[in-house]
């Protein structure tokens, strides 16, 4: 298995943040970074290299300082204008896998994804103009379309962090949280448990309705009934409505669990009113998916519950070396930028952008990155080693660990 994180260490933070401050400002047009090892604190970093000041030749676009170098270029597609805070924490990390996983001749070539596919697509062929050799990004699933028009022709792989799955395969990588797998995840402890029967609330969206679907397909596999399912609008006085209303019918038809796929104050809404309802938690199990982490330990009537997480012990690894680095939290979504810049790494470590091949990419067993365990398949959907957690009263405990290893089969 191989490893695509680093033991943990502070990083001077000076020359990262500057370099961050410079792409933003240019709307991540054209600027670039490279890893050029920690900065002396007590001195201020030297000036950055201005985006005009780079120079295409005739692999791509090449700062002053790296001419002559077999360059490595990964190209960053983040949505600046769209989601400013997701994309500045996805950069921050991918800055932070190039220091800790590359080497002198990797550069980042950042560029913002838009709002639309048509949007994306033009980023990603400038970034082909640049000389990409593999393309991070985009977030959402047009940017992911958008992005694989533009790279699929030349064979640059494309790592999107969509969980949509259609829109992966044929060199487009899916590294993202995938709730299929999590839902099968959920279910099968659940079911090993000698949970037999589960009631749903989700939120009337596209999230909740996978949900439903993935639940419905997962409880046929392990033999389990889904005796009622209540989607609501996303508010807490709907949330708490529908909880109401399911507690009422399951006293004529009972559930063993209440699978809520909810996250902050709908969640506890809903948590609220399933007992004020009559709801027996000691005879009914609450469960979740892993936007209960960091909410669910904070509402009483979630104690042992149990939801799905990625690894907790690697995620704590990770936000400790990124808020010693930037000094803040990241987001949810940052690690995916961290992973992706270190598999980058990894991939052409020996044979620089020669590495980036499907077989390499689609490794069987697997690579360990800031949420655990996970790897590619050949149609391009991510899998994860997943953990079960009980929640606690302020606290989670990890009930059943995230795998080591991956079986040799495959699907």
């Amino acid at each position: 298995m191989a490893d695509v994180k680093s033991s943990p260490r502070n990083r001077a933070t000076p020359s990262l943040k500057t370099s961050a401050a410079l792409a933003l400002t240019a709307l991540m047009a054209a600027c670039a970074t490279a890893p050029t090892g920690p900065a002396v604190p007590d001195l201020p970093p030297g000036p950055p290299v201005p985006p005009g000041a780079q120079v295409q030749t005739g692999e791509g676009v090449t700062p002053p300082f790296m001419r002559g170098r077999d360059i490595v270029r990964v190209g960053l597609l983040l949505p600046f204008s769209l989601r400013p805070q997701d994309a500045a924490a996805l950069y921050n990390a991918a800055e932070l896998a190039l220091f800790d996983h590359g080497n002198q001749n990797t550069l980042l070539i950042p560029r913002d994804a838009g709002s639309t596919e048509a949007s994306a697509t033009a980023a990603a062929r400038a970034l082909v103009n640049d000389g990409a050799d593999i393309i991070v990004g985009p977030v959402l699933r047009e940017g992911v379309l958008g992005a694989a028009s533009a790279a699929r022709p030349r064979s640059i792989p494309v790592i999107g962090f969509s969980s949509d799955r259609t829109v992966a395969g044929n060199g487009v990588y899916l590294l993202s949280f995938q709730l299929e797998d999590e839902i099968a995840r959920l279910v099968s402890f659940a079911a090993s448990r000698n949970i037999r029967s589960i009631a749903l609330l989700a939120p009337s969206n596209e999230y909740g309705r996978r949900v439903e679907a993935a639940l419905r397909a997962e409880a046929r596999t392990q033999g389990v009934s889904v005796v009622q399912a209540q989607l609501y609008n996303r508010t807490d006085a709907d949330a708490s409505a529908a909880a109401t209303s399911l507690a009422t019918s399951l006293r004529s038809q009972p559930a063993q669990a209440i699978l809520i796929a909810e996250s902050g104050t709908p969640l506890r809404s809903i948590g609220t009113a399933l007992v004020r309802g009559g709801v027996d938690q000691r005879q009914v199990r609450f469960m979740g998916t892993s936007v209960w982490s960091g909410d669910a330990q904070r509402e009483p009537t979630l104690q042992g519950g149990w939801f799905v997480s990625p690894d907790p012990a690697a995620r704590t690894n990770f936000e400790t070396r990124y808020q010693s680095t930037y000094g803040a939290a990241p987001t949810r979504l940052s690690s995916l930028g961290y992973d992706a810049v270190a598999l980058a790494a990894l991939l052409s470590r020996n044979d620089g952008a020669r590495g980036f091949t499907r077989p390499r990419i689609e490794n069987g067993e697997g690579f360990a990155g800031s949420d655990g365990l996970f790897r590619f398949r050949t149609d391009g959907a991510i899998e994860r080693g997943l953990a079960i957690i009980e929640v606690g009263q302020n606290t989670v405990t990890t009930l059943d660990a995230a795998p080591r290893a991956f079986p040799r089969a495959r699907s």
